[in-house]
């Protein structure tokens, strides 16, 4: 409601500003003729833009005047800039909760408005597990008390409360964990150390009891679970409800202070923000510069950061990174303020112009007053010297920055000066990982071999490293062209088999050069924080008159090539928007539906192909598919489809390709699920000047989310695969309803249990966030519903769940009266002992693997029976205990009953705990 009422507030306030500010007396009706219109709104539909960033966005694009000449945000976002042709804002902090922003743009007399949702990476909200959130009144809402923030476990009291229900008694039935999201292990079960309090029906965990819960748990992040359910004895309605948060540990302070060159604080920048990046745990912050330069952040998570100085005019040009260690309480970073770059920094500099790429800014990071060790790389894991670079001449310059030394960041400064009258100017940036040229090269059969192995002995894949060799770069100045970037070194390995990762792209300034010359400013960064001993470099070559260049030797190169989510229909598509912490809602990933048997149209992905020259005739459009193994392509090239996508709809600009929204080819040599992630590539083409050309996949095409992810998990229709089409039950979805991963899919094909929704095709989603299948969760291939076992060796309909568990419910209450009457023999108990039997079995069975995240099994009379042992309460036996059964002690922590479970039980696996 608050985000409805500020957006709302919002569209006003821009209203009202487009049409005066109405401080004025008005004595007559205007002139309808003359009265201004409202002013166009629209919305930024970029799942790219999160908190404590510096964004820079094309006005072309947005579908805005690129003469612009003001624009006015408000909302979450206070500072932004219009510049070469872009947009340009920082975002705040994270707040645990989304935040609205809208920016009012003038150009003239003509006024535009644009909305942008800024997605929060680290809800602190309190979710409730709701099946089909659509069919009946929300559940009551959860509060805890006690929590720091950002969730943070303080060691103070905590008491779980549940709002707008009768004094419930939760104490018996009642369960909580603290779970480590990623492995679904369980670290702190609650109930050992709560108490409950019958008068307001709170649940209580004392500090005494709450300082020996973190001395249990590591830093990082958890999830915090609760299961609970109140008893339905003495004729009350009985409650059961699933609720989780994100919950973390947390006590590093992170200080910092910003330098010139010399040494000496930047005082210049008082009230200026500085912007932290936590790569794998999502932590975004703000804090602002006092008179001495200095900045702190609280509470901050072991992981690999980049920080950046808010700067619309030269945006992510000064920017560092560093790793925080786990032992680690007091880290120290300093980040060095390069001159020339529109920050006074005290320095004197020299008149003389410092030549391209030889000024080597250098922070520098402590952790807990040390430095980091001094190493040096023994020369049997020396690669071979890269190729050196070319020297530089008039026409070219190179800007490089190498990192060898263990967590010493390298920054270098871009200062490149276009010439008046050039026409055009290339860029080439490369990042290049040496470590990344130990990874074996293997021919695609191989992987998949690999692949059966591991999937047969039960190895596990190397364990994905947390501390990675770290790269930035911004290239400011070009004319509406966004090129920044930063990551770490394990992103590298999945573009080239060399260890590379390169982008090309040649851009018109010949307006912007027409009557003066054009200054190129930026960065280029790295940081050495790997576990091998091998340098990261990160390099910006840029190049006069690249088009003439090109038109010398005729080829076609893609510039970028992305999907874009939401779809034509306002679906978001491909990346779930629903994220758990790994054991409830949906894993973080990229999702695509890859089709076996035809190609289906119902559930479509825009996508975007930027290209050069942008005078090339482009007549073919090929997609291809690559399967990822241990980081790596293996070296072999996408397996192309023939289908031509310039046969779907489309529109073409000179250097570009718009798809509102494509249906995924079928591709080639697709007999094998690959169980791993996957690559697509574009290959473009057509001709130049007349002579027939195609795109080098191996140079560029490589299609990347709206966000810059560029790997995806494949999913596959598990109901057309042979030897499941017998097991799925209940109607089918338009676009397909169980697409699951490769290794779901063998769970199926490995079991008997009768199934239904998985995902929907491309996992698309409400925008809301949930499955358009009605699901709260179900967008990422590896969450299932299926039968209950009907306790006669099989998995039937009726005892399975069918009409929403009303033949479970059946046998319940006719075992019931057969207990009440004491009739002999009572066949119906027997069904009921035999099926809470065949259930309790399977249900632990299932919990018991590892790669098993959680299961949800029905509440009422499906908990009553088999959780509790009992009968319900208005059933002819009351809630006497159902002979031979009692209470299910050792019922395992990852089952938990939940509302909407009556029909089916639902199982959420995760193919990283396979």
């Amino acid at each position: 409601m608050i985000k409805t009422l500020l957006t709302l507030m919002l569209l006003v306030g821009a209203l009202l500003t487009a049409c005066g500010d109405g401080d004025g007396v008005q004595t007559q009706p205007p002139d309808a003729a003359s009265a201004p219109e409202p002013a166009p709104v629209g919305r930024i539909d970029r799942s790219d833009v999160g908190p404590a960033q510096v964004i820079s966005l094309s006005l072309k694009e947005l579908d805005l005047p690129a003469g612009a000449d003001k624009v006015t945000p408000s909302g979450a976002v206070s500072d932004a800039l219009l510049k070469d042709g872009q947009l340009r804002f920082s975002t705040p902090g994270d707040t645990g909760e989304d935040q609205e922003a809208a920016f009012e743009i003038r150009s003239g007399s003509t006024t535009s408005v644009r909305h942008l949702l800024i997605r929060s990476p680290r809800p602190t909200a309190v979710e409730t597990y709701d099946h089909t959130p659509d069919e009946s009144p929300p559940l009551p809402e959860l509060t805890i008390e006690g929590l720091g923030p950002d969730n943070t476990l303080t060691g103070a009291p905590l008491t779980f409360r549940v709002k707008g229900l009768s004094a419930p008694d939760l104490k018996d039935f009642s369960r909580g964990w603290i779970t480590d999201g990623r492995t679904s292990t369980i670290l702190v079960t609650l109930k050992d150390f709560w108490s409950f309090n019958p008068e307001d029906s709170s649940l209580s965990i004392s500090g005494p009891a709450m300082q020996r819960i973190l001395g249990m748990l590591p830093k990082g992040d958890f999830e915090l679970g609760l299961n609970l359910s109140s008893s339905m004895a003495n004729g009350k309605k009985g409650f059961t409800a699933v609720y989780y948060a994100r919950v973390m540990k947390a006590d590093a302070r992170l200080s910092g202070k910003l330098l010139s060159q010399q040494g000496d604080p930047v005082s210049s920048l008082a009230g200026r923000k500085v912007l932290l990046e936590g790569i794998h745990t999502q932590m975004r912050a703000v804090a602002v510069l006092d008179a001495n330069g200095a900045f702190a952040f609280e509470r901050v998570l072991p992981d690999v950061y980049f920080l950046t100085l808010s700067d619309l005019d030269y945006p992510n040009a000064i920017r560092t990174s560093f790793p925080i260690y786990e032992d680690s309480t007091q880290v120290q970073v300093s980040m060095v303020v390069p001159s020339g770059l529109g920050v006074d920094t005290g320095a004197k500099t020299a008149a003389k112009r410092t030549h391209p790429g030889s000024l080597d800014a250098r922070s520098s990071v402590t952790q807990d007053g040390k430095g980091p060790a001094a190493r040096s790389i023994p020369a049997t894991k020396r690669s071979a010297p890269s190729a050196p670079l070319s020297a530089e001449g008039i026409d070219r310059a190179v800007f490089s920055a190498t990192a060898v030394e263990q967590d010493q960041p390298v920054n270098k400064k871009i200062d490149f000066k276009v010439p008046v009258g050039t026409e055009s100017v290339g860029v080439k940036i490369t990042v290049f990982a040496e470590e990344s040229l130990f990874y074996p090269v293997m021919s695609m059969a191989e992987m998949r071999q690999l692949a059966e192995k591991r999937l047969q002995s039960g190895e596990r894949p190397p364990k994905k490293r947390k501390y990675n060799d770290s790269w930035s770069y911004s290239v400011v100045g070009l004319p509406d062209t966004q090129l920044s970037a930063s990551g770490v070194v394990s992103e590298v390995r999945h573009y080239d088999i060399q260890g590379r990762m390169t982008k090309t792209m040649c851009v018109d300034v010949a307006k912007q050069t027409q009557n003066a010359a054009l200054s190129i400013s930026g960065s280029v960064g790295a940081t050495n924080i790997g576990d091998d001993l091998l340098p990261i470099t990160t390099t910006v070559e840029l190049t006069l008159e690249c088009r003439k260049l090109k038109s010398s030797s005729p080829k076609i190169e893609v510039s970028s090539a992305k999907f874009l989510s939401p779809n034509k229909n306002s679906h978001p598509v491909i990346s779930p928007k629903n994220i758990g912490d790994g054991t409830e809602g949906n894993l973080v990933g990229l999702y695509l539906s890859i089709p076996k048997g035809s190609s289906d149209n119902t559930n479509t992905i825009p996508l975007e192909i930027k290209y050069s020259p942008a005078d090339a005739n482009i007549t073919e459009v090929n997609l291809g598919i690559n399967g990822l193994i241990s980081g790596s392509t293996g070296g072999i090239p996408p397996a192309f489809s023939t289908v031509n996508l310039l046969t779907q709809n489309h529109t073409s600009t000179p250097g570009q390709i718009k798809f509102p929204g494509i249906s995924l080819p079928i591709f080639p040599d697709q007999g094998t699920r690959e169980r791993e992630k996957v690559a697509i590539t574009v290959r473009l083409k057509g001709s130049v000047g007349g002579v027939e050309v195609r795109s080098d996949p191996a140079a560029g095409g490589r299609v990347a989310f709206s966000d810059g992810r560029n790997e995806f998990k494949p999913l596959y229709l598990a109901g057309e695969v042979e030897g499941l089409s017998g097991q799925r039950y209940g109607p089918r979805d338009n676009g397909g309803d169980s697409w699951a991963t490769a290794r779901t899919i063998d769970k199926l094909l490995a079991s008997p249990y009768p199934f239904n929704d998985i995902s929907s095709q491309h996992v698309t989603q409400t925008s809301a966030g949930g499955s358009i299948l009605d699901h709260q969760g179900h967008s990422d291939g590896q969450q299932i519903d299926m039968r209950y076992a009907d306790g006669q060796g099989g998995y039937s309909e009726a005892l399975g769940g069918a009409n929403n568990g009303e033949y479970i419910k059946q046998l319940i209450y006719a075992a019931a009266s057969e207990v009440k009457n004491n009739i002999t023999p009572k066949p119906k108990l027997k069904a009921l002992q035999d099926w809470i039997l065949k259930n309790r079995t399977m249900l632990a069975f299932e919990a018991r693997h590892q790669k098993t995240r959680i299961i949800y099994i029905g509440n009422s009379f499906i908990e009553e029976a088999l959780v509790k042992g009992k009968f319900p309460s208005d059933s002819a036996a009351r809630s006497g205990d159902i002979p031979g059964w009692g209470a299910w002690t050792d019922m395992p922590a990852k089952v938990r009953p939940a509302p909407k479970h009556l029909h089916h039980w639902h199982l959420s696996v995760s193919d990283e705990n396979a």
